[in-house]
């Protein structure tokens, strides 16, 4: 009698519960937000900013409202054949739901390619200023040469 009583408990009580995962999965935000792009006069360069590639972009969700300070640029994809680049966004609202979005700019891709090779040099000379590799490969050869 006592095991039976224990096992109609359990049973209510599983019921309860499901009932209660139901009504809270129901209540849930599952929408994700939204992007809203408005036109943006710019060309992508070596000095670009995240903050500009977000300016004529706002998100919003049904749920929790403007979520503009929530957008964050993933990536930028250059195309050098077309001159452009690709900026991917992406943002979450307070429930985790994200959505995904790109648009394409302009972009100078002589300015980012000459800048690149600058800095290469740039960062060489700051790195090793004194190294002469010319220098260390002869004084490598005259020691192996002495050395027989």
């Amino acid at each position: 009698m006592r095991g039976n009583l224990l096992g109609i408990f359990f049973t209510i009580l599983s019921g309860v519960l499901v009932v209660l995962i139901v009504l809270a999965y129901g209540r849930s935000d599952r929408i994700a937000p939204e992007f809203r792009f408005s036109a943006l006069e710019l060309v992508y360069d070596s000095q670009t900013t995240d903050r500009q590639l977000k300016e004529g972009i706002n998100a919003y969700d049904a749920k929790d409202g403007d979520l503009t300070g929530r957008i964050v640029v993933e990536k930028v994809v250059l195309n050098r054949d077309a001159g452009t680049a690709v900026v991917y966004y992406a943002v979450s609202d307070l429930s985790g739901n994200v959505t995904k979005e790109s648009r394409v700019f302009p972009a100078d891709i002589e300015d980012l390619e000459s800048d690149g090779e600058v800095v290469e040099e740039e960062e060489e000379q700051l790195l090793f200023p004194e190294m002469n590799l010319e220098s260390t490969q002869e004084d490598a050869a005259s020691e192996a040469s002495s050395d027989l």
